[in-house]
């Protein structure tokens, strides 16, 4: 049972008779508090009945030493045409005689002290409440009862929250001794939580200026509330910030709480928080997350402040980036209009020097050099055939003679040879595309790549994107593809971004899978579009299943937007033989149990040595600390 019981209602307005009659009432008549719609006898009632102490003629009081005019204040209230609330405030006889409260000064001095505290959450103008009390100093528990109300008629309201808020001030104010030990208990608390959580997110800026923290999660949560806070103009102070950017601040928060000494320390502050509860309520609290507790807002504070200090910026475990998939876009036959070159009609002038035929001779070869069994005598095969069609002047030839010498499918590369059939097979292709009309994309494409890789002349970048957006133009798919990432890197174009987006967005849409994958990078990194996880889930879906798509969908599913390490895991393990990065991912997560995935260390030490053995210093890293970073989890 409480120590104190604190009621409050409100009286309704009626016949200005009867509200005058309740205010006598409230005073004089014996026995039970009456219904709280009969305010005409309240007043009387509160003066006058069996137990008030005497202020004067009557019991009733308020603010000024004055004598109440009884008369005066029942016909006022019994006028007042808005809402009058009443409080009662009981304590048990042996609490009210240990406490002091058994005598009618103290309890009126109560009453003035915690007026301000009423008329804060009564939603009311100190300057335009009134009120009145009485003493009633009964056998088995002595209380007053107080009644409010507002001059500004249209003012004031009472809400759970405020009958909450009321009764805490008359507990804190009646038991303020008997509870400094507990306020004490729990401010030495919720220092220690705080300070503990400073620690904690000064250890991990430390971990991530060092490169050396294994929470990848939060890694990325740091990395985003430091982008977002540099981006935000104003204070940096957490009141002030955007939502998205707040959101952020109490999801690193949440990851902080989950440290099982910051969870004890709350748990401990909530049980005490619940024994200064009990001092006035039977009920159990519900309390909030930590998260969400408003007397814990100083944690926000300090994250937002320890990220704005990190120095040098905060930024992602620097991985490089496994190499970019090479599209084989320029094999024959697969990137050649086939039928477009049977139906081109060259003029007689060119095709004494040069000509582009899908010869028996040609296909022959392709078909060996595509060939994944093929050995060093197929390829000698092949080299014949195409020596022999090359003679008729067939460019497509010279330039696959020119790749087959830059190989070592014949043994050994032969860097003179390739670079003479490159020669001549440019010199074709600068010759008949002013003349094609239906394989001149094609042919703009072939000169674009062999002018941007060097192939047969110098590298010229500026020369390859003429070319590449010529072919664009004309529809190639490829050349639209080169000349978006141009626009985007702004090498040898000047940079677009929002152009090269659109172009590869065009790509891509179009059936694109090298573009499908490039552009769920982007929208997977951020770091030149916005970011937009489901765009990039959508794209790299779409993109050929690879090494490279496996790896970037596993990182697309351990950030927080997609957050779901189960398929993080599952893309991961697609591309361990050929990729140290993915190794080291589900080295960290299976060290450290990640969401639903619990903690293996035979299968993280597996992964994480394979990925150190092939050069990876962050690997190492974490096998070097093994022990330290397990025991500080």
């Amino acid at each position: 049972m409480p120590k104190i019981i604190v009621t409050s209602r409100y009286l309704k307005s009626g016949a200005k008779k009867k509200l005058a009659n309740y205010v006598k009432y409230i005073a004089t008549r014996e026995g039970s508090v009456p219904t709280v719609s009969e305010r005409e006898n309240y007043v009387g009632y509160l003066a006058n009945r069996p137990g008030a102490v005497k202020f004067g003629a009557h019991g009733l009081f308020s603010q000024s030493d004055e004598q109440i005019n009884l008369e005066k204040v029942a016909k006022e209230i019994a006028n007042h045409a808005g809402n009058v609330w009443t409080h009662v405030v009981s304590l048990r006889r042996e609490d009210a005689q240990k406490m002091g409260y058994d005598n009618l000064q103290a309890w009126r001095d109560l009453v003035i002290r915690q007026i301000p505290n009423i008329a804060k959450h009564q939603k009311i103008d100190l300057a335009n409440l009134r009120w009145y009390a009485a003493f009633h100093d009964k056998e088995t528990n002595p209380h007053v009862h107080i009644i409010i109300y507002s001059t500004n008629e249209r003012e004031g309201f009472l809400t759970n929250h405020g009958i909450e808020k009321i009764r805490s001030g008359f507990a804190n104010d009646i038991y303020q001794d008997e509870l400094h030990h507990l306020y004490q208990q729990q401010t030495d608390l919720r220092n220690l939580l705080k300070k503990e959580s400073a620690e904690l997110m000064q250890k991990l800026a430390e971990r991530i200026a060092q490169n050396s923290n294994f929470d990848a999660e939060l890694i990325h949560l740091v990395s985003k509330l430091n982008e977002q806070l540099q981006a935000s103009n104003g204070k940096k102070v957490y009141r002030y910030l955007k939502p998205e950017v707040k959101r952020t601040v109490n999801t690193i928060f949440a990851k902080l709480a989950e440290n099982k000494s910051i969870q004890r320390m709350y748990a401990l502050w909530c049980e005490m928080e619940q024994q200064k509860h009990d001092v006035y309520s039977s009920a159990r609290v519900d309390f909030p997350s930590l998260v969400d507790n408003k007397e814990f807002k100083s944690v926000k504070n300090m994250i937002v402040q320890t990220v704005m200090q990190m120095q040098p910026p905060v930024i992602e475990i620097a991985e490089p980036e496994p190499p970019e998939p090479e599209f084989f876009d320029e094999a024959v036959p697969f990137d050649i209009p086939l039928d477009d070159l049977q139906s081109e009609n060259f003029t007689e002038e060119h095709m004494d020097k040069f000509r582009l035929k899908w010869s028996d001779h040609y296909k022959s070869a392709c078909k060996i050099i595509y060939d994944k069994q093929s050995k060093v005598e197929d390829f000698q095969k092949a080299e014949q055939l195409l020596l022999s069609e090359a003679e008729s002047g067939n460019a497509l030839v010279m330039f696959e003679l020119g790749k087959l010498y830059a190989s070592e499918k014949l043994g050994k590369k032969d860097t003179e040879k390739s670079f003479a059939f490159y020669q001549k097979a440019l010199r074709g292709f600068l010759l008949i595309a002013p003349k094609s009309k239906k394989i001149k994309p094609f042919l703009q494409y072939r000169i674009g790549k062999m002018y941007q890789n060097g192939l047969g002349t110098a590298a010229d970048l500026s020369k390859a994107m003429t070319h590449f957006q010529r072919a664009a133009e004309l529809g190639n798919m490829h050349a639209k593809r080169m000349a978006a990432l141009e626009y985007i890197s702004g090498k040898s174009l000047e940079r677009d971004v929002d152009k090269g987006v659109s172009m590869l967005t065009e790509c891509a849409d179009s059936g694109d899978k090298f573009c499908c994958y490039k552009l769920g990078k982007l929208f997977l990194d951020g770091k030149i579009t916005t970011q937009n996880p489901d765009k990039a889930e959508q794209y790299l879906l779409a993109s050929e299943q690879n090494a490279y798509t496996f790896y970037a969908l596993g990182k697309l599913y351990l950030t927080e937007e997609k957050h779901d390490i189960q398929r993080a895991v599952s893309y991961f393990e697609k591309c361990t033989d050929t990729n140290i990065w993915a190794n080291y991912w589900l080295g960290k997560i299976y060290l450290f149990g990640c969401g639903d995935v619990p903690k293996d260390r035979k299968k993280a030490l597996e992964y994480l040595t394979f990925s150190a053995e092939q050069g990876n210093e962050y690997a190492q890293n974490i096998l070097d600390n093994m022990e330290q970073y397990q025991s500080e989890m």
